[in-house]
């Protein structure tokens, strides 16, 4: 790790904290692109890789789950948001663990629990 990262909050912790304040923010991507995003979880899929969920708010818009090992750094932005109604953190099958989501427009939430079983058949 290097020192300038080091004295730096990691971008897990600004996405989360960007979440909790309902704050867009500039996401910078390892290959020097960035996009402005509203976050809202960070989860383990199904394919075991550690992901951010946000919704893209600068061109083209839209839902992106971005491996964490693709982001470079999180930045607060000014500008608020307000909770997506189609936001579904729910949804187990898509989001087999859930490490940090806010909640859903009607108060809903799930994080931090420990990865399902399943049985063998």
């Amino acid at each position: 790790m290097s020192s300038s990262r080091a004295l730096s909050m990691s971008a897990d912790t600004v996405f989360m904290k960007a979440g909790n304040l309902h704050r867009v923010c500039e996401i910078t991507r390892v290959d020097g692109s960035s996009l402005l995003a509203e976050p809202y979880a960070i989860f383990t899929s199904s394919r075991n890789r550690l992901e951010y969920l946000c919704f893209q708010v600068s061109e083209p818009q839209g839902w992106r789950e971005l491996e964490a090992r693709t982001v470079a750094g999180v930045k607060l932005r000014e500008s608020q948001f307000t909770t997506r109604p189609d936001y579904r953190p729910l949804d187990l099958d898509r989001y087999p663990l859930m490490h940090y989501s806010i909640p859903t427009h009607d108060g809903r939430q799930r994080w931090g629990e420990k990865r399902r079983s399943t049985a063998a058949g």
